[in-house]
């Protein structure tokens, strides 16, 4: 399929449908981005006034338009909102105003009412899932603040790893931001050769979940067209 016939599509998990973030999920982003709990780590540290998260919500759905694919997804569970997760587009480093288009950095915000059941991980997963099998990319990053433990936490369940850590300066500097922050990443490589560790080791004549039928199909069908 050529890039430009590439459009944002509805996912689903276990127990996440992800539908590509529209206007009528604004006031769902923007109680999470004036969430004192949820941006405690986030940007400024402090929750987001009403003008700044109506900004957020508009860059979180102008992503789908930056590059074929990428885009901000809305999770619900049992018709019930969730959270947000995206694949974001990455400038180039000549121009900010054009974007790579084989990587991509991911993130997610949860509601504190589903925080510790595994939504964050869940949707992170699939997300990188998309990235490598469905829209090819070569490697999925992701950044945090040093101190944030649950977002690094999420990232390394999902087999990303710690690459660098960076300082940056800010006008309004967030509480913890003096221990830095992290990037981490993950390459379509390092993603399949774990899906594929993972096949052989369930290969043990029990029946397979959905999930993992396919990652053992996507496995089988690397080995044959090497």
């Amino acid at each position: 399929m050529a890039a430009t016939e590439k459009v944002q599509p509805t996912l689903r998990t276990a127990r996440l449908e992800l539908v590509p973030l529209g206007p009528e999920h604004r006031e769902h982003t923007m109680k999470l981005d004036m969430d004192p709990k949820v941006m405690k780590h986030v940007a400024f540290g402090r929750p987001f006034t009403e003008d700044e998260a109506i900004q957020v919500h508009t860059w979180l759905m102008g992503c789908a338009n930056s590059v074929p694919g990428f885009g901000t997804w809305a999770g619900y569970t049992q018709g019930e909102f969730v959270g947000w997760w995206i694949l974001g587009p990455i400038p180039t480093k000549d121009d900010p105003e054009k974007f790579l288009t084989d990587r991509t950095e991911y993130g997610f915000r949860v509601s504190p009412k589903f925080w510790g059941q595994g939504f964050a991980k869940e949707g992170a997963r699939e997300m990188i899932r998309h990235a490598f099998v469905d829209l090819g990319l070569v490697e999925v990053i992701g950044e945090t603040m040093t101190v944030n433990t649950a977002s690094r936490a999420v990232m390394a369940s999902c087999g990303l790893k710690h690459v660098e850590t960076f300082f940056n300066t800010y006008p309004t500097p967030p509480p913890g931001i003096e221990e830095g922050e992290v990037r981490y990443s993950l390459s379509r490589e390092e993603w399949f050769a774990t899906q594929e560790a993972g096949a052989s080791r369930g290969s043990d004549g029990k029946s397979w979940s959905p999930i993992m039928a396919l990652s053992k199909l996507y496995c089988y069908l690397r080995k044959i067209l090497r």
